[in-house]
């Protein structure tokens, strides 16, 4: 499943290459900063984005945690295929840091403290959209989306992502609206996480809290972003 994952966040990534390969030619406006060479759609393109993360926790189990959302960024690439001037389909390949501030219960070596701590955790994130067009300038964007946890830390200590019984893999699905003039962009979306943060029936080697091993704690992301297309 990892290395399955992995093609896909690569071939994702080098989309950007390919659309750069097309000649330009066309006209120009806010849907159709391409050029227009590879699709009769103007929708088609390709850039970069970046912003700012708000994550916290959600779940039926999150009651007992004194918790607070933890704000970071995320940048990365996107690639967009338009079918007309209305609909198109947009992936991206995101690096994402989140996570959250807690009293967990646990500190490091498996001792009980009262302390809050904080725990940053880097996903890479691939999101495939559908994109609708309402005007020329402001869009809504739906659809599915895997990341791969690729990196924990609590507090300045990184953690193994295993041993701390941590899932490597969350799914889900984003929605969110986007403002468009000329090559820039403006948006926001949120990320529904349905893959639980903790494994199941890992209490003998959490330590993070044993009792999180069957819970249901999912992250909660509202995303807010900047982007910009290049033309051909």
């Amino acid at each position: 499943m990892k290395k399955t994952l992995l093609f896909l966040l690569l071939a994702v990534a080098s989309g950007p290459a390919a659309f750069a390969q097309a000649a330009p030619g066309g006209s120009q406006s806010s849907k159709d900063y391409t050029g227009g060479a590879i699709a009769e759609s103007g929708n088609t393109g390709f850039g970069i984005k970046g912003g700012y993360n708000f994550n916290t926790l959600r779940g039926d189990d999150v009651s007992g945690i004194e918790r607070e959302s933890r704000n970071d960024f995320h940048a990365g690439v996107y690639g967009q295929f338009g079918f007309n001037d209305f609909s198109s389909l947009q992936a991206e390949l995101l690096y994402s840091r989140q996570g959250f501030e807690a009293n967990t219960g646990f500190a490091a070596g498996g001792t009980a403290t009262t302390a809050r701590q904080r725990y940053r955790m880097d996903y890479l994130q691939l999101p495939i959209m559908y994109v609708g067009n309402f005007t020329e300038n402001l869009s809504f964007h739906v659809g599915p989306q895997v990341s791969l946890l690729t990196n924990i830390r609590r507090d300045e200590n990184t953690l193994d992502i295993d041993a701390n019984g941590f899932n490597s893999l969350d799914y889900g699905a984003v929605g969110g609206l986007e403002a468009r003039v000329g090559p820039a962009r403006l948006g926001a979306r949120y990320n529904l996480s349905l893959g639980k943060i903790f494994e199941d029936g890992n209490s003998q080697t959490n330590t993070i809290n044993p009792a999180f091993s069957d819970s249901k704690i999912y992250n909660s992301l509202v995303q807010v972003y900047v982007g910009i297309g290049f033309t051909q």
